[in-house]
């Protein structure tokens, strides 16, 4: 029996492990899990993002699969839907343990962390570092950093670094989680490691619930959607259901920059490859950025029945975008778009996209926008 969580806040569980830009919440999941899943079901997100879906899938017991271009995606929705054992908690408490305070003058043991570690640290070296981190917070990050590397269990290493993602902003310049601009913070020494405690504690306390004891698994992959999808089996999946990027709206890349330059990847891979990602398609004209976002999404979307099961469910939760001036209605693009796929819409319902003020593209905000909730049927 799928579980009705509708009066539950959306962090609840691992949804609040970090922040991400523009994810559904786990209710919207839910409420589609309970019109068309049934607990045996394999579930498929190909734009998983944080794992909002995942964790929801793990949560009813039934299987799921992401799939996600950007790597601090695929960290969270790692972290946020992994099983983790006893023994792997207690670990995870004594790596902890190590960086805790001995006493009131041992500041996080800063002073036995920094001798220790001295002659091992290499700060990275990324454009304008010295303009969004502070000298000491650099320090702080790239020792942490090493902690982490050094840890041979994957799921370990993987939650501290979803929790070290998650305290980049808090301990860097940039102003907050959703205005990239920097400001003058003064960080005491010692806040990386306070702030990483605290995030990982807090981990703790929401893994030690019985909901962690739920035993449905996930599997995510980190790669372009389109190529991951053609390896997949066909008629495998049960249901789909996912928000793909919307049109020259979020630049998503750019919300975790800094992360993916102090977790050791490279951000440009991921702005190329980003569909719909505003810093290539807001330099075209219409009919030409129009078309580019079709092909990619119908592509797509033929892969996704073939993955999945005939008479299938996909339900798609998609926002309208605006490029060179014009706003492009996406219900009837993705209409467009299954005129030439086994996919027949089933249902579209819309309301005004009004929440969109939390872009880094303040040019968008105040556009007349709707976001759509697609319903299709696999005819296949």
């Amino acid at each position: 029996m799928i579980t009705d969580n509708q009066n539950k806040k959306s962090t609840y569980y691992t949804h609040g492990f970090h922040p991400y830009p523009a994810k559904f919440t786990p209710q919207i999941i839910n409420r589609f899990f309970n019109l068309y899943c049934k607990q045996d079901f394999i579930i498929l997100d190909p734009f998983c993002g944080s794992g909002t879906t995942l964790v929801e899938s793990v949560l009813n017991g039934m299987d799921s699969v992401g799939i996600d271009l950007n790597p601090i995606a695929y960290i969270i929705s790692r972290a946020k839907s992994n099983h983790y054992t006893t023994e792997e908690i207690q670990s995870i408490k004594k790596f902890i343990s190590e960086i805790q305070p001995q006493s009131n003058n041992d500041l996080f043991s800063q002073n036995n962390i920094i001798l220790k570690n001295e002659n091992k640290i290499s700060i990275p070296d990324f454009p304008n570092r010295n303009h969004w981190f502070q000298e000491n917070v650099s320090y702080e990050l790239a020792i942490l950093k090493k902690k982490i590397d050094d840890i041979e269990n994957k799921n370990i290493k993987n939650l501290l670094y979803c929790a070290f993602s998650k305290i980049i902003v808090k301990v860097s310049n940039q102003d907050s989680e959703v205005r990239y601009s920097a400001k003058k913070k003064n960080h005491s020494d010692g806040i990386v490691f306070s702030s990483f405690i605290d995030t990982v504690s807090n981990y703790l306390q929401v893994l030690n619930t019985k909901e962690h004891l739920i035993i449905g698994k996930a599997e995510v992959y980190n790669g372009d959607t389109y190529e991951v999808l053609k390896k997949l089996s066909e008629n495998h999946f049960d249901f789909v259901i996912t928000s793909p990027p919307y049109i020259n709206t979020f630049d998503y890349y750019l919300y975790h920059k800094q992360r993916m330059f102090w977790l050791g990847y490279d951000h440009r891979p991921v702005r190329q490859k980003e569909i719909g990602n505003h810093h290539r398609i807001d330099t075209k004209k219409f009919e030409v950025a129009k078309s580019e976002y079709i092909d990619s999404m119908t592509q797509i979307i033929n892969e996704l029945s073939r993955v999945s099961k005939p008479n299938s469910y996909f339900v798609m939760i998609i926002g309208d975008g605006i490029v060179d001036g014009t706003t492009i209605d996406m219900s009837q693009v993705i209409a467009e778009i299954c005129e030439y796929s086994n996919y027949s819409i089933e249902k579209i319902e819309s309301v005004n996209l009004s929440d969109i003020t939390r872009s880094f593209n303040k040019k968008f905000s105040n556009a007349p926008k709707k976001e759509h909730t697609i319903t299709l049927k696999n005819c296949k």
